[in-house]
């Protein structure tokens, strides 16, 4: 599924309208029956509903649904939150109410009502909300009554995840053909509750040139029956200092559970038999280094990666200035899929010269929290937050890399500029150490010589899955990292019988 801007969504509109010739009266009509449809399958007890109308094809929106509810016996009320200033085909639809005998409000209303529908601002606001509409925002969001927003809770802008105020505080929202930033990236998704994403009869193919998508299916690579170790991959984690060891640990661990024949870590020497004991499935080999790698262990790796499928580097590494001779050397000697994370990511920050991502003729993977990337890229973590899906794609396009861009939710972003965004994961995953889980369970599967796009898709949309069967077997504030590892299995399960919860809501 794309995920549009109001442009993009605007130029749908105008193509399906004027090259394709179908009536804006007819899209109208249709978006009023969605979300006719919603109120009756989620709210089926309210009979008392009242309608905000602003004065475009979002009030117009509105307008088609009071009739079809008022033709339905519904009492339903409507208030003109800019008066009578409608135009074009929303002008029409009042005009066939008030012929019905069913008028708008003349005095403020009341907070009587089992349904509030908000349908005063569309996908072509600008915010901030400003003048008199602002009393009936704040009256919406005090009413203590289940509220209904069409396209997007009113305040908000539909191309960014930033929450403006005031703005609509929405339990339910109903938005056309496509959703829109807003409804996909927190915190603005908080705003919008509960999605539907209703088809009103808009050719999709009209949007086939939009480089954003929601992730929400994936799929899992089954072995062959004549299967070995040696087809499986062999990876190789490096990383690891004093007081981190558990990252690379659990990086490890994630590796194995995610299906890799073989997987190695590299450590320093010096806490090599830490690695004895705690890994059982796992081999460890000691590198140049007694409390963190030495620039040496780098080209000790180089002279062995031929042994390795995929490298993954960073996990527990530590900041330092060896640390970014190292990652200088794995960049450009490496030549097998590559994945940064954690300090790897730092240290390259340091070296303050992307050149050398772009140079590399084989892949590269990053995988950087929020704050992590604000260091790697010069962005202010919440310009980040609030353009998480439009900095990534830039940035994979500007630097040759794919990028694995961690929030709330989860952009992947390809060289070419394309963007997948993952709706999978749990606020229980807000802990120390799930990054590194992500960190083994991606290596793991850029190591099984599926097409690396696939391997991201697959490994992100796993963790996250993961993450949530982790926090309803056990408590939100309770689930560690090792428990997302543990759940791995579960969540293979899950998306190959496609069991998994949705999270946007379709209505075709």
């Amino acid at each position: 599924m794309k995920i549009l801007k109001a442009q993009e969504m605007s130029q749908m509109d105008l193509k399906a309208t004027t090259d394709i010739g179908i009536p804006s009266f007819l899209l109208m009509e249709n978006a009023g029956l969605r979300i006719v449809q919603v109120i009756k399958k989620e709210f089926p007890n309210a009979k008392k509903i009242l309608f905000f109308i602003g004065k475009g094809n979002n009030g117009g929106d509105g307008l088609v649904a009071v009739r079809h509810l008022y033709l339905s016996g519904y009492k339903v009320d409507y208030f003109l939150v800019h008066g009578e200033e409608l135009k074009g085909d929303a002008l029409l639809n009042l005009s066939i109410l008030k012929n019905l005998g069913c008028y708008p409000l003349t005095e403020k209303p009341h907070k009587d009502y089992d349904l509030i529908v908000d349908a005063i601002f569309g996908t072509g606001f600008k915010p901030p909300i400003k003048g008199h509409v602002v009393e009936w925002i704040n009256f919406i969001n005090t009413s203590q009554i289940p509220v209904l927003s069409v396209d997007i809770p009113s305040g908000l802008s539909a191309d960014s995840s930033q929450v403006y105020e005031p703005s609509v505080k929405a339990d339910i929202t109903v938005t056309f053909e496509f959703p829109k930033v807003c409804h996909i990236l927190q915190p603005s998704a908080k705003r919008c509750g509960k999605i539907y994403v209703a088809s009103i009869g808009l050719p999709k193919f009209l949007a086939e040139e939009v480089k954003r998508e929601v992730l929400e299916k994936v799929k899992v690579f089954k072995r062959e029956p004549d299967v070995h170790k040696g087809k499986m991959g062999h990876v190789l984690l490096v990383g690891s200092s004093v007081g981190k060891t558990g990252a690379l640990i659990m990086s490890a661990k994630a590796a194995t559970r995610t299906g890799s024949g073989l997987v190695s870590v590299g450590v320093p020497k010096g806490l090599n038999q830490i690695f004895e004991i705690a890994l059982t499935e796992e081999m460890s080999i000691p590198l140049e280094g007694e409390d963190r790698l030495s620039e040496k262990s780098a080209d000790r790796i180089i002279q062995m990666q031929d042994s390795f499928s995929a490298i993954g580097v960073g996990m527990g590494m530590g900041t330092y200035q060896e640390g970014e001779s190292i990652v200088k050397k794995l960049i450009k000697d490496i030549k097998k899929p590559l994945l940064l994370d954690a300090d790897a990511i730092n240290n390259l920050a340091n070296i303050k010269d992307l050149n050398i991502l772009k140079e590399r003729e084989y892949p590269t993977v990053l995988t950087p929290h929020v704050g992590e990337f604000a260091r790697l890229s010069g962005y202010e973590k919440d310009s980040i937050v609030h353009n998480l899906i439009d900095v990534a794609q830039e940035f994979s396009q500007k630097w040759n890399c794919f990028l694995v861009l961690k929030s709330s939710r989860t952009v992947i972003s390809t060289p070419d500029g394309y963007a997948f965004v993952s709706l999978r994961g749990s606020p229980a995953m807000a802990k120390g150490g799930s990054g590194d889980v992500l960190s083994g369970i991606l290596t793991s599967l850029m190591g099984r010589g599926i097409p690396l796009l696939d391997a991201l898709r697959l490994g992100v949309f796993l963790h996250g899955l993961a993450g949530e069967i982790a926090e309803r077997k056990r408590h939100t504030e309770s689930v560690r990292a090792l428990d997302i590892v543990e759940e791995i299995p579960s969540a293979y399960n899950q998306i190959e019988n496609e069991s998994y919860p949705p999270v946007l809501h379709y209505l075709s």
